[in-house]
């Protein structure tokens, strides 16, 4: 039914955030322009991708007319992006099908989640004014609890750059680990349909563990990473056999 679409990194400084994941290896492109833009985006090959985003102090009463417009959940789900530190905090899903990704059928999938038993938000329809000047449309809705994913709509135009080089190696997200309540484990395996692997650890406490990136060939300095915990899934098994990234280690990842 849906798939993830991207994993959300709060930092406290957006142009710090991006500079040092461009340091990390990455290539960053500014949501907006990045004179007042407070998010930016990491791309890969495939799959879901990575946006960095900051949340102002002043932006937090924002939450009580969300909540009066669009519902509760979409309260809930803006405080939480409010409250939390830096680091992996939040991920959304969007439809598994191209068709059923579009803006246009959000309502639709949005009335399946409810027939699920699942409490939403209302769908707020948003857009951004990219640093190209290209206007760029979208539509999303928050699950209620928090800790579930929010759902959102394809962008309307693709957004995928058509070439996307990160020096580091990294190639498309191959997994990603979360805490959750059991509760909230039974209604991602409900609604979720993925080529990304999630695993699932039951806890009280909700939190995204850590992703893990296909082709990434260095430990990152975390300094540099705000809080998100990115591993490479070779890199760790190295470490188990108390291994290092040699030279020779890194040619056998790059093939």
């Amino acid at each position: 039914m849906l798939k993830i679409s991207h994993i959300q990194c709060r930092v406290n400084n957006i142009k710090k955030a991006v500079s040092n994941f461009e340091k990390a290896g990455f290539q960053v492109e500014w949501g907006r322009n990045p004179k007042n833009s407070l998010n930016a985006f990491i791309w890969f090959e495939q799959g879901p991708f990575i946006e960095l985003f900051e949340m102002k102090w002043f932006m937090s009463p924002i939450s009580v007319p969300l909540g009066i417009i669009y519902g509760n959940s979409m309260h809930e789900r803006w405080m939480k992006w409010m409250d939390q530190r830096e680091g992996l905090i939040d991920f959304a899903l969007e439809g598994y099908k191209e068709d059923i990704a579009k803006q246009d059928n959000l309502q639709v999938v949005r009335k399946e989640i409810n027939n699920l038993g699942i409490r939403t938000s209302k769908v707020l329809n948003g857009r951004r004014k990219k640093p190209t000047g290209e206007i760029v449309t979208y539509g999303f809705f928050s699950m209620s609890p928090r800790e579930l994913p929010f759902v959102v709509s394809a962008y309307s135009t693709p957004q995928r750059p058509k070439h996307i080089h990160h020096s580091n190696g990294s190639k498309y997200i191959h997994s990603m680990s979360i805490s959750c309540t059991k509760d909230s484990s039974e209604v991602l395996n409900a609604i979720l349909k993925d080529n990304v692997k999630l695993n699932v650890n039951v806890d009280t406490v909700f939190k995204i563990d850590s992703i893990t990136i296909e082709g990434l060939l260095e430990k990152i300095d975390p300094q540099l990473l705000h809080g998100a915990n990115l591993m490479n899934k070779e890199y760790i098994l190295l470490e188990k056999k108390g291994e290092v990234l040699s030279e020779q280690n890194v040619e056998k990842l790059k093939k």
